[in-house]
């Protein structure tokens, strides 16, 4: 799998082993740039509940936070919107899941549905 395709790219299909394989990379990418940006650009100030902690940035800490965000989102968006491709979607399909109980049917379509079977209007079947 070619992963700077697969975070970057719009166009073509990924089922769903990629799909969750990357989606789970990129989680733990985005927890460990968190807590790395927190350790060096943040303070861990204490709310006064046990174990609760608030945490305030720098400046660059916001800047840095604010490239990442923005960085997770694009490869985010770029997954879904090849995860939809392969179940013959338009990408502009996710704006579903910006209203509530059709969020449902997409998490549904992306997460669980098998693609389609052969080529489709995206390109290729990529089980094949």
């Amino acid at each position: 799998m070619d992963w700077k395709y697969l975070f970057t790219s719009f166009q073509g299909r990924i089922n769903r082993k990629p799909f969750w394989l990357a989606l789970i990379a990129l989680t733990v990418a985005s927890f460990i740039a968190f807590f790395a940006v927190s350790a060096v650009f943040g303070t861990w100030i204490p709310t006064g509940e046990p174990g609760a902690y608030t945490i305030t940035f720098s400046p660059i800490g916001w800047v840095i936070m604010a490239v990442l965000y923005i960085a997770l989102l694009w490869a985010g968006l770029a997954m879904g919107v090849k995860r939809l491709h392969d179940r013959n979607r338009s990408g502009w399909f996710y704006l579903l899941a910006l209203i509530p109980l059709l969020n449902i049917w997409v998490f549904i379509e992306m997460y669980f549905l098998r693609g389609t079977v052969g080529s489709n209007a995206y390109g290729e079947d990529p089980l094949v």
